[in-house]
This record gives C-alpha cells, structure tokens and sequence, in this order.
C-alpha cells in the first residue's frame, strides 16, 4: 500500500535530526548530498547510532547488512566483491541501479570505500523505501485504518498498533532477486 502519511520532508527532517542528535551537529547545516563520513565526519559506530534513532521515528527495522554482503551471501562469494575486496562490474551495476548515478561507484573500487559514498539523501532514500511497504491491513485487528500523529510514526486509527513494516534486509534480499531475475547482472560473473 502506498504510504501517503510520511512525506519526503518529514523523511528528510528526521534524517538531519538523527545525523545531527548522532554528530553533535545543527540539522540545518546538513547537505542531503554530502558524504556521511567524509563531509559530516561520521563513523561506523555512529551510524548504528543514526539508524536506532531513525528506527525509533519511524517504528522500522533498517538494513543491517551491506548491500554488496547480501549478493554475495544468495550469489555466492566473488560475485560482487573480488579477492582484492574491490567490487566486479556485475555490482557496480547494482549500486548503480540502486543509489543512481552517483558519482565515485565503479567497478575496482575497494569496498570498504563505498560508505564515503553514502549522503543524508541515500539514507532518506532507504527510509523511503521500507515506509513504501506499508500494510494494507493491521496486523492486530483488521482494519485498514492508518494514521500518524508526528508525522514519522504510522499506528492503526482503529486499535492504535504501530504499523508492521517489511524489515530493510528482507526488502533488499527480494530487490536484489528481482534485479537480477530482470538483469541478470551476475549469471556470467
């Protein structure tokens, strides 16, 4: 069902918010395209920090694994990442279809460079993308009745259950078998 109750701004607002809470740094500085690490000095740590805090707005469970680790977990190792951990073709494809045209993704990159690549606008785009599966239906009582007070967080109008969204590892896992169902990116790597 398509998620009409969180708009692209609030998304937006709750990214900087996070980032900002996380960094220690004003939400109105943030550049939707600056790099996380580079530009905003983030960590590793910090962005468990960012993504509870977005889970928490949001009532959703995010992508935990990298999405290069996923295809190599259901295509098998060496088809995106290469012994001398840089990405193959087959998967600068992928994160090209799945970031768009940013720029720096090529294939023989190193993969442990590509969370430089990462912007407040990549992450509002995963958000927007687990917030776009939101149920038909609660999955407590039926009704098809959904509402949001804070604009972030969806309950049910009907018996006020937060809405069950598709976790972001489950929804990459079927990105990904459909892309290359469609593509086949990986069938000669």
């Amino acid at each position: 069902m398509a998620n009409t109750l969180v708009t692209r701004d609030k998304i937006e607002a709750e990214v900087r918010a996070a980032l900002a809470a996380t960094l220690r740094i004003e939400p109105e500085t943030i550049d939707m395209d600056t790099s996380v690490v580079n530009g905003l000095q983030a960590t590793s740590i910090d962005f468990l920090d960012i993504n509870f805090r977005l889970e928490s707005a949001f009532g959703v469970q995010v992508q935990t694994q990298l999405l290069l680790d996923h295809v190599e977990e259901q295509l098998g190792d060496g088809k995106a990442i290469d012994a001398n951990n840089q990405i193959t073709e087959a998967a600068a494809s992928l994160l090209k279809l799945y970031f768009g045209e940013i720029e720096g993704i090529k294939a023989g990159m190193y993969a442990d460079e590509i969370p430089m690549l990462v912007t407040p606008k990549i992450i509002a785009d995963g958000m927007e993308r687990i917030l776009e599966h939101l149920p038909d239906t609660c999955q407590d009582c039926g009704a098809s009745e959904w509402k949001t007070e804070d604009g972030a967080k969806v309950v049910c109008g009907a018996c006020g259950a937060e809405a069950q969204y598709p976790d972001g590892d489950t929804l990459v896992t079927e990105w990904i078998q459909q892309v290359e169902a469609e593509h086949k990116l990986f069938a000669g790597a």
